[in-house]
């Protein structure tokens, strides 16, 4: 018995020691637990997120080609392509790229451009790409195609959707939507999730993408690893996360409580008693917030694409009420220039049958009539050309100001020779960038302005037209020394219908040459201003954007 006792201290540490390698071992399956159900939940986020991204990428791209052909009369022209490449590519983040390839398999048009510069004009696949070419028959085909991964000229692992534009059952090309693997990723996956766990993406056993380096060393202990199925039209991917070691727990806690176990029994096993009702809180807590999330986000998506549905409808009906404001506004302008066609026909034949019947008071009143119905024309006219800015676009080019200004005096310079104004213009202009018609506009209107208010009473009438640098900023000028501007127009002259006094004494225009020149510039990216005085001259400024990058 005595020898027992004095064996009792070695059996309670077998015993207490035993107990604590028990709870030890414990803890730490409910350590890897954790991890695990962190693990898992990570996984089914990514899932649904990729799945969630592509589905919806997948169902834009089907929406724009049936946009494409809906349309009657059909458009398949560049720029509206371009245009709702522009409007898919912005309001639906993930595309690497936007493209039109002809029923010939050679791709013609881009979105954007900037990128995707070096596919145009080039077959859909290489010769070296034979092989998925022939085996997928993408030519002359009217289902939807999706490339395996491989490398894209664009740079990176991705692949390519081709969607057949099928118009009176005939194909008249084919919208190709370019996916770069690591971009999805990017969107798809939050900052954390590459920080705690190493993620790989396969495509029939074919790594596609990783975030493994160097750095990361072993990412995983005892092989914990998450497996999942990511699949999209076209598409199955599977996932492979394993968890990095930084988010597993440290093992210092387990350490200490064996140490405090060792010294006071009794605060030791409340010690790990406490620690492991702690621990399965907070694995509760965890794994509830993780439902909620996926819960919240499955709500989140939902609502996304109820505001898309709602959004496209939208566009379409905007779409079509701008057709039909088109429409209105050209039979409205035929309409008006039919009655002043009319009255132009009747004062020639009234001349022409009763000429010799018309004294000089009809004769003045019918001048009146006619020079009344001509500004009327000019009038409509005007407002033609203002509603077309910006929304009949032409070719934006780069050229020279100087060039641009031997246009403009080919046509007014027997207008300026008669005035007798001496017009000077700066040598050596500097390039400018956009549609050579709408600028040349703007400088006709400003200098038959500039002829106009000169002063019939000025001795010495002058233009100058030049450029000057303003803050890095080319900032060119017509300046003139004629009657001047009061402070109080200098903001309504830009205005539809808004005329200046003088302007109204002498007669001439509509109101509207200035509202051109200031929508032109404008819908060039610049901006216009004047500085003027009554008696001192006129100049007006303006700026316009450099070539786009």
């Amino acid at each position: 018995m005595h020898h027992l006792k004095k064996l009792s201290p070695f059996f309670a540490f077998l015993i207490f020691g035993g107990i604590a390698v028990l709870l030890w071992q414990n803890q730490n399956r409910h350590e890897r637990e954790l991890v695990l159900r962190h693990t898992e939940t990570s996984a089914e986020q990514i899932r649904i997120r990729m799945e969630g991204l592509m589905n919806a990428r997948m169902a834009s791209l089907e929406s724009m080609a049936e946009r494409w052909v809906e349309r009657v009369p059909p458009d398949f022209s560049q720029t509206r392509f371009l245009d709702f490449a522009e409007m898919f590519y912005s309001h639906y983040p993930g595309f690497t790229g936007i493209n039109w390839i002809d029923p010939t398999g050679v791709v013609r048009w881009v979105f954007p451009e900037n990128s995707n510069e070096r596919v145009i004009d080039t077959p859909i696949f290489k010769p070296q790409n034979f092989r998925v070419q022939k085996k997928f028959h993408i030519l002359h085909t009217d289902q939807s195609i999706v490339t395996p991964c491989m490398e894209l000229i664009q740079g990176g692992l991705g692949y390519n959707t081709f969607l057949p534009l099928v118009y009176s059952g005939k194909i008249q090309g084919y919208l190709n939507g370019v996916f770069q693997v690591k971009r999805i990723v990017d969107i798809c996956l939050a900052k954390d999730i590459f920080m705690d766990f190493r993620v790989r993406l396969y495509e029939a056993d074919r790594l596609i993408y990783t975030n493994e380096q160097q750095s990361d060393g072993n990412p995983g202990k005892k092989g914990l690893r998450i497996l999942r199925e990511v699949q999209f039209p076209g598409k199955m991917w599977k996932l492979d996360l394993v968890p990095k070691a930084v988010i597993y727990p440290s093992g210092m806690a387990w350490k200490v409580s064996i140490l405090i176990f060792g010294l006071v029994v009794s605060a030791t096993l409340s010690l790990l008693l406490h620690l492991l009702l702690e621990r399965m809180q907070m694995y509760r807590q965890a794994r509830d917030q993780a439902l909620q999330e996926v819960s919240e986000r499955k709500r989140t998506e939902k609502a996304l694409i109820e505001n898309e549905k709602k959004l496209e409808a939208a566009l379409a009906e905007l779409a079509e009420k701008n057709t039909e404001l088109e429409t209105f506004v050209y039979t409205v302008s035929h309409d008006l220039k039919t009655p002043i066609v009319t009255i132009e026909g009747f004062i020639g034949a009234l001349r022409e049958d009763f000429g010799d019947q018309i004294d000089e008071n009809a004769e003045k009143y019918l001048n009146y009539m006619s020079d009344a119905s001509r500004r009327m024309e000019i009038l409509i006219n005007d407002l033609l050309y203002l509603s077309r800015i910006g929304r009949l676009p032409e070719r934006k080019i780069e050229f020279s100001f100087d060039n641009l200004m031997k246009k403009v005096l080919k046509m007014l310079q027997p207008y300026i020779d008669e005035s007798g104004v001496v017009l000077t213009v700066e040598k050596g202009l500097p390039l400018i960038y956009g549609e050579m018609e709408r600028l040349s506009q703007v400088m006709e209107n400003l200098l038959s302005n500039a002829v106009k208010y000169i002063g019939k009473e000025n001795p010495a009438p002058r233009i100058d037209v030049g450029a000057i640098e303003q803050g890095g900023q080319k900032v060119f000028f017509v300046r003139d020394n004629g009657i001047g501007i009061d402070k109080h127009y200098h903001q309504k002259i830009f205005e539809i219908f808004q005329r200046l006094p003088a302007g109204k004494k002498i007669g001439e225009g509509t109101g509207v040459g200035l509202t051109i020149v200031k929508r032109i510039v404008e819908h060039h990216g610049g901006k216009i201003w004047l500085e003027s005085e009554l008696g001192k001259g006129t100049t007006f400024f303006f700026t316009l954007k450099d070539k786009e990058t």
